[in-house]
């Protein structure tokens, strides 16, 4: 019994591992499959940025941007750049400190605080914008610039 227990756990661990999720999308997984999802989700087109969307997620307004260019692999995604405003001057430190507790900081720079997220390589990176706090997920596709 004990040996079921471990494998189950072990199987559970490999499969939350194998993608990110961000509201429940797959962010590994195929550009039509990410835009269905959004779709799904309500998210839509903004009128002063048509590659941006805007919607709720967990009662707050946010906009989402994706890069589909920079990408290893043609079909994926390579980064989610999601803007969440608000003007909380403890903002981006309150945020900062509940991500050091969910995962692993890989990095602090000026440009902000980088994190692990998944055993495929996908990284968040949390930085402070004018109007709030961005963060910046680079999916294991994303091919940085140089």
């Amino acid at each position: 019994m004990k040996k079921l227990f471990l494998i189950a756990c072990a199987f559970v661990a490999s499969v939350s591992m194998y993608a990110f999720d961000f509201d429940g999308i797959n962010l590994n997984g195929s550009v039509s499959e990410v835009t269905k999802a959004v779709a799904m989700k309500n998210y839509v087109g903004s009128l002063d940025d048509p590659n941006t969307l805007t919607g709720l997620c967990q009662g707050t307004r946010i906009s989402l941007k994706f890069n589909y260019v920079d990408v290893t692999e043609k079909n994926h995604i390579g980064q989610l750049i999601v803007d969440i405003p608000n003007n909380s001057p403890t903002a981006f430190v309150d945020n900062a400190q509940l991500l050091n507790v969910i995962y692993h900081q890989i990095s602090n720079s000026a440009e902000g605080y980088l994190y692990a997220l998944d055993g495929e390589g996908t990284t968040l990176l949390l930085s402070k914008t004018d109007a709030g706090i961005r963060l910046t997920y680079n999916t294991p596709y994303y091919k940085a610039k140089k």
